[in-house]
């Protein structure tokens, strides 16, 4: 097997594509990023791929958008890609994936390199091709405007702060706000014109799109408006056309790995991020 850094990210889908489109669902997040390389290429400022081949068939690869963890997909050929990423004067703040692969590559990781490990976050991938309609919650959908920049800020970088995420308030609060506009883009859930919830969406590749951020602050939760929201926002998309649309929960957080559920999310598979320290 060899691993190679592959600098063109077009060339680099196109070879990881067979590989990851196996599926789509579970590699939401990848393709998602590799899209948002090409079509807004000032969006990151910086990117890293690298790809292993074994009989001229991509079997594993990672890409890095710093200050973001690394992201590893495969099942085999970690010691290869182990070796590509540490070949490159990158530094690598830890791991993120689905499990098993992300445990597996993050050992090999802290054997090769001699850093401690530490699991920052226990994630679960939730999916949906239909919706359970919940119990209606005072309010209405709408989309989030240029004129909501303000409010969305505060929003994203509370909700940064709350989760840990290793991106930092920052860089989320951008993130975030690149998606107004966006195709799908933003919504709020409003009570008598009043923004009380928030969510996101991405299409990750053709037909499958990704919600999130999904965030209510303090003083509006426990109402049902997120889960009207959600229930709303995944009917919405799943209406455009999408086939199926899929989300994360902290594992740690029992309220949104209940009320997804709720509204006809089933568990999809388990995710972790990983800090290197």
């Amino acid at each position: 097997m060899r691993g190679t850094r592959v600098d063109d990210v077009r060339d680099f889908r196109e070879q990881v594509e067979p590989l990851l489109a196996r599926d789509e669902v579970r590699h939401s997040v990848p393709l998602g990023v590799l899209a948002t390389i090409e079509r807004e290429p000032g969006r990151y400022a910086e990117h890293h791929l690298w790809l292993v081949e074994d009989g001229g068939a991509v079997v594993a690869c990672a890409l890095m958008t710093p200050p973001y963890h690394l992201l590893v997909m495969g099942a085999d050929g970690f010691d290869a890609l182990l070796a590509a990423v540490r070949a490159d004067d990158v530094t690598v703040p830890g791991v993120t994936g689905f499990v098993p692969e992300v445990e597996e590559f993050a050992e090999r990781w802290r054997r090769a390199s001699g850093a401690s490990m530490r699991t920052a976050m226990s994630m679960r991938m939730y999916s949906t091709d239909s919706v359970v309609a919940p119990p209606a919650a005072p309010g209405r959908m709408r989309t989030v405007l240029a004129s909501d920049r303000e409010l969305l800020d505060e929003w994203a970088r509370a909700f940064a702060v709350e989760t840990g995420l290793p991106e930092g308030p920052e860089q989320l609060g951008r993130a975030v706000a690149a998606q107004v506009g966006g195709d799908p883009g933003l919504v709020f859930w409003v009570v008598g014109g009043a923004p009380v919830a928030l969510a996101g969406g991405r299409e990750s590749s053709p037909g499958i799109a990704r919600i999130g951020p999904v965030y209510t602050p303090p003083e509006q939760r426990r109402r049902g408006y997120a889960t009207s929201l959600v229930a709303a926002w995944t009917s919405e998309l799943l209406g455009r056309g999408m086939r199926r649309c899929a989300l994360f929960t902290d594992l740690a957080n029992p309220t949104s790995n209940s009320i997804y559920q709720a509204v006809g999310y089933r568990p999809y598979g388990d995710a972790a991020v990983i800090d290197f320290v």
